[in-house]
C-alpha cells in the first residue's frame, strides 16, 4: 500500500479517524492492561513494601533490635561510673543474693 499507492493509507486514515486511532493504538491494549492490572498491583506492591516490610519486618526485626541494643547500651553506660567503690559494692550485692538464694533453697 505504501510503495504502490502513496496517498491511499492517508485517504484511508482521513475517512475513518476512529477505526485509525484504534488501529495506530494497538486497539487501546496497553491502555487498558495498565488501568486494570499494572496500576492496582503497583499500589499493593507499595503498600506491602512500605507497611509489611517496612514498619512490621524491619521493625520488629533487625531495625527494631538494634535499636533496642542501642537503648540498652545507653542505659548501661549510666551503671559505669569508673569508681572501684561502686563496682565493689555492686559485686557484694550479688554475692548477697546468691547466699540467699542458695540459703532460701536449700542449696538444690
Amino acid at each position: 500500500m505504501y510503495m504502490k499507492a502513496k496517498d491511499l493509507p492517508h485517504k484511508l486514515a482521513t475517512w475513518n479517524q476512529e477505526l485509525y486511532q484504534l488501529l495506530l493504538n494497538k486497539w487501546y491494549f496497553d491502555e487498558i492492561y495498565d488501568a486494570i492490572l499494572v496500576r492496582p498491583m503497583k499500589r499493593v506492591g507499595t503498600t506491602l513494601w512500605k507497611v509489611g516490610d517496612g514498619k512490621i519486618i524491619d521493625g520488629f526485626g533487625p531495625d527494631g533490635i538494634s535499636a533496642r541494643v542501642i537503648d540498652f547500651a545507653r542505659r548501661a553506660t549510666r551503671l559505669q561510673s569508673g569508681y572501684v567503690y561502686h563496682y565493689a559494692f555492686a559485686m557484694l550485692l550479688g554475692l548477697v543474693a546468691i547466699v540467699s538464694w542458695v540459703v532460701t533453697t536449700g542449696g538444690a
